[in-house]
């Protein structure tokens, strides 16, 4: 359950004179921060106290999606298949979608064999708190930063080589909408191609396309060299025409997942759409309950005029990264990031349990909010599920632990209290064998009239707090554009900055979110909000919470930047293939 709390006054009609208040609270709040090893609990700078906090159960979007009117159009008609393979079009929805091809058993075994990523000693679990003591007050309840955190060391991949990488499943549905004429759909098509360069023998590849309805162009096939040939000849066949209706691309896909004979070691979806359709979210809402399998979906949103909004929810869905591509020469790299991340998966159906377990009289220590909307909250515990994990990666899932006010003595013998226990389940893609680890959080507790001599906050902890501090900054910044107070947005963003940057080792630990937070301010000005600014944050506040995905960098004057520095989420081998796609560019200058 995502539990957000709501900003007092946060879009009301400030003056001058307010936000000078406003400046000299900080200031007092910074001052307090800085007995902050002495009492070690309190809020952080500049996020003033509150006994009871209120929450808001809103998504990370905050309110409803606009919605559409779905636009009705003639269908096309339909046109047999230009390579004798039996196309699939929504009218023919029911025909049977197990012609998959099969994964070769030889290949398979090999792989089970060949550079095997060990789970067990490869991938850390932990649960911190940003101190580890502190003194409970009996005046107020205090607020203590914590994470979950999942590391997986990184592995060197060899795209090409076969059995040297977990095997992919990779749909693609792509928009061929009217309004995709011209560079968009040829730039799609140069990077469907360009694909087959990162896939070999062990991979599956399918391509379904859509406007008004949908078309399975490819059956599910292994890319083997001669295969490779048969998906650029089919490729080379798509053009563009028609409205565009999303779900009935997904409605195939989603039938593909359950009918194929065999299973590949990873599956995703890759949804590339220029356009808006109000229906989409919730219709492939109410598909994706019926798919009992696992997968991620990943969204590229091109041009101005794509819903990024609706884009984000989708990919959210199933824990997937939206591309924003306003330059659409830079699709090929986007793409090569999102294929990165499918081949050096490491682990899948990823479970954490979270249960508070402080014992009396501290039973009343509880989480009393979380960030982003990967949270699920059932009775005392709190469970996330993740599709996957990639070498070289890592999820932080961020906390505040409520600490009431305390009105006994504390004891030497009940100084150190477990107050969360952590359970961790992930599945070997390779094997299918599933790991278990387990691990907790101990605080140590002292009274307020007793001195702490050591007291230091974890660094790490502090980076990934002001991530999604950061990052719900800048969706409240969103909102305020949305309602017209750009101005008010500025100043939101500004003071985040300043929080963050008056410690000099947090902020160098941050730098991918002061980066986010400036190129927001960049896009919150009245001029640039509505060519891509609002997609922009759209796209950062998405792919912040989910720790994947490119944030895409814009100049002054509104040009979309090339990545020329690895990506903040980016592993080993997407910078690899992201830097072979800009090397084979003519106009490539390294860095």
């Amino acid at each position: 359950m995502n539990q957000q709390q709501v900003p007092q006054s946060l879009f009301g009609n400030q003056s001058n004179q307010q936000y000078q208040q406003q400046s000299i609270y900080n200031q007092q709040q910074q001052q307090n921060f800085q007995q902050f090893s002495q009492i070690p609990f309190q809020a952080l700078p500049n996020f003033p106290l509150q006994s009871n906090p209120p929450h808001s159960h809103n998504n990370i979007f905050g309110r409803q999606p606009q919605q559409y009117p779905q636009q009705m159009f003639q269908a096309q008609p339909y046109q047999p298949s230009l390579f004798g393979m039996n196309t699939v079009k929504n009218q023919d929805i029911h025909t049977n979608f197990n012609d998959d091809e099969k994964i070769e058993p030889k290949k398979e075994e090999a792989k089970q064999n060949a550079n095997k990523y060990n789970l067990n000693e490869k991938l850390s679990f932990e649960v911190k708190a940003l101190y580890k003591m502190g003194k409970l007050l009996n005046s107020r309840t205090q607020y203590l930063p914590g994470i979950v955190s999942i590391k997986a060391q990184d592995q060197a991949v060899i795209q090409n080589q076969e059995n040297q990488r977990v095997g992919v499943d990779l749909i693609c549905l792509i928009d061929k909408s009217g309004s995709m004429n011209g560079q968009k759909i040829e730039m799609v098509k140069q990077t469907l191609a360009l694909l087959l360069d990162f896939l070999n023998e062990n991979d599956r590849y399918q391509l379904i396309t859509f406007e008004s309805q949908a078309q399975r162009l490819t059956p599910l096939k292994r890319v083997t060299d001669g295969n490779k040939q048969y998906f650029k000849q089919v490729i080379q066949q798509i053009n563009s025409g028609g409205g565009t209706t999303i779900g009935t691309a997904t409605e195939i896909a989603f039938k593909q997942l359950q009918e194929r004979k065999y299973r590949n070691n990873v599956t995703s979806i890759f949804l590339l759409s220029d356009g808006q359709d109000g229906q989409a979210n919730q219709r492939i809402q109410e598909q994706i309950k019926t798919v009992n399998e696992v997968f991620t979906l990943h969204t590229f949103g091109f041009g101005e005029d794509h819903d990024a909004q609706m884009m984000t929810q989708l990919c959210n869905l199933k824990s997937g990264s939206f591309y924003f591509v306003q330059d659409v020469t830079l699709l090929d790299e986007f793409f090569a990031d999102a294929l990165g991340g499918l081949i050096s998966v490491v682990g899948e159906q990823l479970e954490i349990t979270l249960s508070s377990s402080a014992p009396p009289p501290y039973q009343d220590i509880q989480i009393s909010k979380t960030y982003g909307n990967m949270w699920q909250k059932k009775g005392n515990q709190y469970y996330i599920t993740q599709p996957q994990i990639a070498s070289g990666s890592r999820k932080d899932y961020v906390f505040e632990l409520a600490l009431p006010k305390f009105e006994g003595k504390i004891e030497d013998n009940h100084r150190n209290v477990k107050v969360i226990e952590a359970v961790l389940k992930i599945k070997d893609p390779i094997n299918g064998a599933i790991i278990t680890k387990q691990t907790s959080l101990t605080l140590t507790f002292f009274n307020q009239d007793e001195q702490i001599n050591q007291n230091e906050s974890d660094i790490d902890v502090y980076a990934q707090y002001y991530r999604v501090k950061g990052t719900e900054v800048i969706d409240d910044a969103r909102k305020a554009c949305e309602q017209n107070k750009n101005e008010d947005a500025q100043k939101l963003i500004d003071n985040m900055l300043i929080q963050i940057q008056k410690n000099q080792n947090v902020a160098a630990q941050c730098t991918g979110i002061i980066q986010d937070l400036q190129q927001a301010k960049q896009a919150s000005s009245r001029n640039t909000y509505n060519l891509f600014g609002q997609k922009q944050m759209c796209q950062m506040v998405s792919n912040n919470y989910q720790q994947g995905g490119v944030n895409s960098l814009f100049s002054a004057t509104g040009a979309q930047l090339q990545q020329v520095q690895p990506a903040a989420y980016s592993n080993a081998c997407q910078q690899q293939m992201m830097f072979q796609v800009q090397a084979s560019k003519p106009n490539y200058k390294p860095s």
